[in-house]
């Protein structure tokens, strides 16, 4: 019995020796343990901050791009800018250029009333001055000259028609009057009244001389100025007639023709 109490007295003290063991032993890993604590905060700080800096650069980089791009507009704005400036600068020398038009213009309107009141009566007179010669001068080509002056007379009572455009129509129907003088012609027209009517040739030589001469040739004739009446010529005109109503016509070469010319007289 005092083997078994002594072997027991010593197993206690044998647990009680590696009880003490274990705990010192935990208490000197306690500190190694605590010690590993800080290091891994810091490196999941460094982590975090790492993290935190590659977010800010991206937002760094994004206003970065955004800024050029702002800094690219804004020159693009300021050039459009000075172009505007120029550009109205030069839009508004147009538009007093154009000013100064209106102006001279309206100033020429005014003078224009007056010069249409003024010239308004000379232009009635020179249709009538023509209508006048038409009807005492040779007889060639009535119908139309007539008309021509009928049409003048129409465009005066146009409100249509400006008064340059009036004035332009008269000095046309003078020189075409005027041109006649000048050039020799050959036409068909009639001639008589009624159941005499009969269509001749007809020859002008300026406003010198006026013939007829039938289709035939059998009759040859001529406007006498000085009687105002048509009048029947000898035989021996007949060739000279028929020649120039050939050269008018561009028939014939020019030459020389025997027709029946006045001489001028003394007024």
């Amino acid at each position: 019995m005092k083997y078994i109490k002594t072997n027991t007295q010593k197993v206690r003290g044998l647990c009680g020796r590696l009880a003490l063991s274990a705990a010192i032993s935990a208490s000197l890993m306690a500190p190694a343990f605590a010690a590993d604590d800080p290091l891994n905060s810091a490196l999941q700080a460094q982590q975090k901050i790492d993290k935190a800096s590659q977010v800010s650069q991206v937002k760094v980089d994004k206003l970065s791009d955004t800024t050029r791009e702002l800094l690219g507009e804004y020159k693009a704005v300021i050039r459009q800018v000075e172009a505007l400036k120029v550009y109205n600068r030069q839009l508004q020398k147009v538009v007093n250029a154009q000013q100064a038009e209106i102006d001279s213009m309206l100033a020429q309107i005014k003078t224009l009333d007056q010069t249409n009141i003024e010239i308004t009566p000379l232009m009635l007179k020179m249709v009538d001055g023509l209508d006048q010669f038409v009807e005492l001068d040779v007889p060639f080509q009535l119908k139309e000259r007539r008309e021509r002056v009928e049409r003048l007379r129409a465009t005066m009572d146009s409100p249509n028609v400006t008064t340059s455009e009036k004035y332009r129509k008269i000095l046309e129907s003078y020189q075409i009057e005027n041109d006649f003088g000048r050039t020799i012609e050959a036409y068909e027209a009639s001639l008589g009244e009624g159941d005499e009517t009969r269509t001749y040739n007809f020859l002008r030589i300026g406003r010198v001389a006026l013939l007829y001469q039938s289709l035939d040739g059998a009759e040859t004739g001529q406007w006498n100025k000085q009687t105002r009446q048509w009048e029947v010529l000898p035989e021996s005109y007949r060739a000279g007639v028929s020649q120039g109503l050939k050269i008018a016509r561009k028939q014939a070469p020019h030459n020389l023709i025997k027709l029946p010319v006045r001489a001028a007289e003394d007024a």
